[in-house]
């Protein structure tokens, strides 16, 4: 199954969501005591965004999808930033990380991100 760009544009529009783009806008600094990173600042943006999950034809490597793992389209236009991987998705009661993205143009216009997101 293949899609022009213009349709992918078109499916986030009149489905897609509102979700919040999450961004780490600085590293913190490993604790050696938790294990965990401490301080670190994000930076929230709204974006429209579309999930949906693997099926044939979509996806290359199908013995490579992880349980919990589907695909999301993020309208670029009005997008502030560009999503990237480590990134997350918070929307509808549910936060993913970014895992790939990859992005979709049309003449030569960024249109939307098709990107890999897990749980």
């Amino acid at each position: 199954m293949s899609f022009r760009s213009f349709d992918l544009y078109n499916l986030v529009r009149d489905f897609g969501e509102t979700a919040t783009l999450r961004k780490v806008t600085t590293e913190g600094t490993y604790n050696p005591a938790t294990g965990s990173l401490e301080s670190e600042a994000t930076t929230d943006y709204s974006a429209t965004v579309y999930f949906y999950n693997y099926d044939e034809g979509i996806i290359f490597n199908v013995d490579q999808i992880r349980r919990g793992t589907r695909k999301c389209v993020i309208s670029a236009l009005g997008l502030a930033v560009e999503p990237d991987d480590d990134d997350e998705l918070l929307g509808n009661g549910d936060t993913v990380k970014i895992v790939s993205v990859r992005t979709i143009f049309s003449d030569g216009i960024k249109l939307c991100y098709i990107c890999d997101v897990r749980e």
